[in-house]
């Protein structure tokens, strides 16, 4: 059932997709769309660890049905509002941050909630489960909503959204059980966070980790979010269907890489790993930058969007393996903070394509990633090893 759930809130992704055009074609600028893009995901750098806190604390089922049903009234509005014609930049600048902060809490709390349904020995498999589902609920997402942008307009984009949260509740209401590993639930705020900061002070591999998530969440991520309607549009000349098909395969490229690992189950050095798919990164951000067709630019984005699930997939599994059950929510929020520092790097990225084009954006993001992944094989011994 979580898994059906979490293939139905994954539309919320869609969101990207009617949001970037609509912002593009009133502003003509991808800075505005790396603006917009950076407000929505700003919530996860100010509330991730409370987000991870309260998941701890309560019971994460009731806190995953009740997200998913102010998603869908956030949905419906943003929906109404645009189907009516009145919507003005600062609304599409605003409402958003609403849908970016129950996107953020529901992720915190499902991704703990996998290691509470499945236990510590079979993580792996279920983050790639889950994955699978969330990559699969993002590409039909992708392709539904750029859909109906085109055909009825970006309302019933919106609509499709709100329809498939709706969706989501319903499934998540038939999960009877909390979960053989699931947190004691002890304690309040105030405790829960000084037991975090406790840990995060007292393992420095969990504190390295997390930077090294926040440094490829700037470089590796940030082009995807706000680039994408650029690279459509202004250097592929495809349409508001191209836009959603391009998201269709970046989905389908991490659906892809995550069955992969499914299939192969166990990894011994899954630190490794990790670094190894970050050198991957790099080059694929390299080749969608030089890219010399549209083939050869999709062929990028699959590879990209591949290594994009597998580093959060071993990023997210790893930080749940070296922390307590009772920590897990929390740990994960930490990670949501790490990546919620992307409005930098969309604001970054942004500026930098309207300066100097989108090549040149995508090739230094690519380079930085790269040097990243170089040094966090050689400075990072331990993380090899796990």
């Amino acid at each position: 059932m979580l898994i059906a759930a979490t293939f139905f809130e994954s539309f919320m992704r869609g969101e990207n997709v009617v949001l970037g055009w609509v912002v593009l074609e009133m502003t003509d600028s991808p800075f505005m769309v790396g603006l917009t893009m950076g407000i929505r995901a700003a919530p996860g750098f100010f509330l991730g660890i409370t987000a991870g806190t309260i998941s701890d604390l309560v019971d994460r089922r009731k806190f995953m049905r009740l997200l998913m049903a102010l998603a869908a009234l956030v949905a419906l509005t943003m929906g109404l509002l645009l189907a009516s014609g009145n919507v003005e930049l600062w609304h599409l600048l605003a409402i958003p941050v609403f849908s970016g902060t129950i996107h953020m809490m529901f992720n915190t709390a499902k991704q703990s909630f996998v290691f509470d349904l499945v236990g510590r020995e079979n993580g792996l498999n279920g983050m790639s489960y889950l994955g699978l589902s969330m990559r699969g609920g993002g590409m039909l997402g992708a392709l539904g909503v750029g859909f109906a942008l085109a055909r009825w307009g970006a309302g019933a984009g919106y609509f499709v959204v709100a329809v498939a949260c709706c969706i989501s509740v319903g499934f998540i209401g038939f999960i009877r059980s909390r979960g053989k590993s699931a947190p004691s639930r002890k304690g309040n705020i105030l405790t829960g966070f000084s037991e975090f900061w406790r840990e995060m002070r007292q393992n420095r591999t969990i504190a390295g980790l997390v930077l090294i998530v926040m440094l490829v969440e700037f470089f590796g991520f940030t082009p995807n979010n706000a680039l994408m309607p650029s690279i459509a549009r202004d250097v592929w000349g495809l349409g508001p269907q191209g836009l959603g098909i391009l998201n269709a395969f970046s989905s389908g490229g991490g659906m892809l890489a995550i069955a992969v690992i499914s299939l192969v189950g166990h990894i011994r050095y899954q630190g490794l790993a990790f670094i190894v798919v970050l050198h991957l990164f790099g080059g694929a951000l390299l080749l969608l930058g030089f890219a010399p067709s549209v083939y050869v630019a999709v062929i990028a984005i699959v590879i990209l969007s591949g290594t994009m699930a597998l580093s959060d997939l071993f990023s997210q599994t790893l930080l749940q393996r070296l922390v307590p059950n009772d920590l897990r929510g929390r740990i994960m929020g930490a990670w949501t903070t790490a990546v919620g520092t992307s409005p930098v790097g969309n604001l970054e990225i942004g500026a930098l394509a309207s300066f100097m084009g989108v090549t040149v954006a995508l090739a230094f993001h690519g380079g930085g990633l790269v040097l990243l992944a170089v040094i966090t094989l050689l400075a990072f011994k331990r993380l090899r090893s796990i």
